[in-house]
């Protein structure tokens, strides 16, 4: 029955720790895709919409994920949509260098520097996010450069804007809010690089503004012919699982595996089953001798008072030990017992009959039994 007992708590453990590893990784999933925007997402601030409207309008379009971190010189514009990993100087030496050979860069983020992951690649190129004076739910359109389609002003949600980190800005303010610029672009070697303080255009729930549409095909006409674009994911958590490490520490499935040791070791723990005979102890195998019986039964007697039993007990043996090396029987009484006895061997009669009736005494103390134990001793 405990037997059943353990099993069913066990498998209601597992149970409760796989639902607990799924909520725990769509949790994780709607913390990625709602505050970052990836093309994975169908989410209204994912990207999913973008993803797709270009696919089937312009056929080449890929995704950077599942894969080092590389561009090629088949990529021509790259998306990097708000993304909630930061970029190491190495990704980022790989950026700059393919937009100096030619490619497009559009960045786009919604936090200020240097709280943005984005903000290794833009000091790359002079430009930093800062907070904006008040929040922006649109920009007006400056520079002809988003004039096919024409749009005149392009909705964004957004606390920041975009800065220069160097005294003479290179780069041409494309949309403003006010006196703050929220759309920039600049060229950079042979290529360009358009940054946004906004990721609402680009989301799924922005797009449904015709606005964002035609502000995507504008920047869409600095994409070389017969070029691909693509989408960043790597800096969205979806880049190569290499290691065991990775798969267990960032994997539901890893969790699991996780979570199932850890109850496994406990239920072991707890149970504290053997898995095999205990050798026993050396003081545990090795016998005990005549006197420790001896003693210990003395001191049980005597500290339970029993002195009486202690003397008939002691009378009997007397009898006994006396009795039977001449096959007295035990059942006489003291009288015939000393009468028979005493016809077999020398004995003295009267002290054998005293000793065996003080032994019968009831008051009898501790001393008086040493005394007769000794005195009957010494008949043989």
């Amino acid at each position: 029955m405990k037997l059943r007992f353990e099993l069913i708590l066990l498998t209601a453990l597992f149970i409760g720790l796989g639902l607990f590893a799924a909520y725990s990784a769509e949790q994780s999933g709607q913390r990625t895709f709602g505050a970052r925007t990836t093309s994975f997402s169908s989410n209204d601030d994912g990207a999913l919409a973008l993803y797709r409207w270009l696919s089937r309008a312009y056929g080449q379009v890929d995704r950077l994920a599942y894969r080092p971190f590389a561009l090629t010189p088949n990529d021509g514009l790259l998306f990097v949509l708000g993304p909630s990993e930061r970029y190491q100087p190495a990704q980022v030496d790989a950026v700059t260098a393919w937009v100096k050979a030619g490619g497009v860069l559009v960045v786009a983020d919604d936090l200020p520097s240097p709280r943005s992951t984005a903000a290794p690649l833009l000091d790359a190129f002079d430009l930093k996010l800062i907070e904006a004076e008040q929040y922006a739910t649109g920009a007006d359109v400056l520079h002809p450069a988003l004039g096919a389609p024409p749009v005149e002003r392009v909705p964004i949600q957004t606390w920041v804007a975009i800065a220069a980190t160097t005294p003479i800005p290179a780069f041409a303010p494309l949309a403003v809010e006010g006196a703050q610029p929220m759309i920039v672009g600049q060229r950079y070697g042979d290529g360009y690089v358009i940054a946004l303080s906004s990721v609402y255009p680009f989301t799924n729930d922005g797009l449904r503004d015709p606005a964002s549409a035609a502000l995507v095909l504008n920047l869409l006409r600095w994409l070389p012919s017969g070029e691909r674009i693509v989408f960043d994911e790597f800096h969205h958590g979806f880049g190569p699982a290499t290691d065991l490490r990775a798969l267990l520490l960032s994997n539901p499935l890893g969790w699991a595996v996780l979570y199932s040791v850890a109850v496994v070791g406990l239920y072991i723990v707890a149970g504290s089953r053997r898995f095999a005979r205990p050798l026993p102890l050396r003081s545990e195998a090795a016998r005990r001798s005549s006197v420790e019986y001896i003693d210990s039964m003395a001191g049980m007697l005597r500290q339970a008072k029993q002195i009486t039993y202690a003397a008939e007990h002691y009378r009997q043996m007397v009898r006994r030990r006396l009795g039977r090396p001449y096959g007295i029987s035990p059942a006489l009484d003291d009288d015939a017992f000393v009468e028979e006895l005493a016809a077999i061997r020398p004995i003295d009669r009267a002290a054998l009959r005293r000793i065996l009736a003080e032994l019968r005494r009831p008051n009898l103390s501790e001393a008086e039994l040493l005394r007769l134990v000794a005195e009957a001793d010494q008949m043989g």
